[in-house]
């Protein structure tokens, strides 16, 4: 279960949360990484998902399954003129191992593995690595070094590796057909904006 607590509240700097901040890395990966499946379909309708989902601004999947998944394919794998979600890509205008093996070093601090058939630098897998980092940065059991040491971290990795997006974001806002797809670039882009601007103030 994919925790949300105050999720329509951080819309508001003030009140945001670290750990539903994690759940909503955490939601935001899931549907980057992968179309849209019967259960996760199921889930996405069911308490206490569908109104945090509305809130936030995520329209709730009408079209069938077959229809998501052939609008996922169209958007982001192809086989042509997709707007394929990693950051090589969108930063050096091909795939490069670079980025990827920096994304992998910060996995590998808290013991994070790479989804089956993903990449390394994909913006679902940066999203749900950033859940991660962020939940370590939240964990109680953090001595209070331990709690500083995550937080840079996980700043540092905001920086370098989600900080790229917005082209992306923009382009599928405008060349997606279905209302999932469309009003999950909008979200996306309006929560990392909020990320970008909260992580700002915190080393004022």
């Amino acid at each position: 279960m994919i925790l949300l607590c105050g999720f329509g509240k951080l819309i508001e700097p003030e009140i945001h949360e670290t750990e539903c901040a994690a759940g909503v890395y955490a939601l935001f990966a899931r549907l980057w990484m992968r179309e849209v499946d019967e259960a996760f379909r199921r889930e996405m309708f069911r308490e206490p998902l569908a109104p945090a989902l509305e809130r936030v601004g995520l329209f709730l999947p009408m079209e069938s399954n077959e229809e998501l998944a052939i609008e996922y394919c169209r958007l982001f794998i192809g086989p042509k003129n997709a707007l394929l979600p990693m950051q090589s890509v969108w930063q050096k205008t091909q795939l490069e191992s670079q980025l990827a093996t920096s994304v992998e070093k910060f996995a590998e601090l808290i013991g994070y593995v790479l989804p089956t058939s993903s990449f390394w630098d994909h913006l679902g897998v940066q999203l749900d690595l950033m859940s991660h980092l962020v939940r370590a940065k939240a964990s109680e059991n953090q001595a209070e070094n331990g709690f500083e040491v995550a937080g840079e971290v996980a700043d540092v990795f905001f920086r370098r590796h989600l900080s790229w997006a917005a082209p992306l974001l923009l382009a599928t806002s405008q060349r997606a057909q279905v209302p999932l797809y469309r009003s999950l670039a909008q979200a996306t882009q309006q929560f990392l904006r909020l990320e970008a601007s909260s992580r700002s103030q915190a080393t004022l």
